[in-house]
């Protein structure tokens, strides 16, 4: 991938974390093979992925610089 870590912050902790855990979309993030650019927004990619227990998950994330930062997840 492009980015060599996660970042969290209170804000996308909170929002991110509401379906799912923070340890899931790390998960998810990294088990990720591919990422494709989000429809509505240039500056967000989508990952389809699965945590290391086998749950699907669907993260909505935002590249910043070296990072990535988890903006919503859900599970597929």
């Amino acid at each position: 991938m492009i980015f060599d870590s996660i970042e969290w912050d209170e804000v996308n902790l909170d929002h991110a974390t509401t379906r799912v855990s923070a340890a899931e979309i790390e998960q998810a993030i990294w088990n990720a093979d591919r990422m494709v650019r989000h429809r509505a927004h240039a500056d967000r990619v989508l990952f389809r992925s699965q945590t290391d227990g086998g749950r699907r998950l669907v993260v909505v994330a935002q590249i910043v610089r070296d990072a990535v930062r988890p903006i919503a997840a859900w599970e597929e």
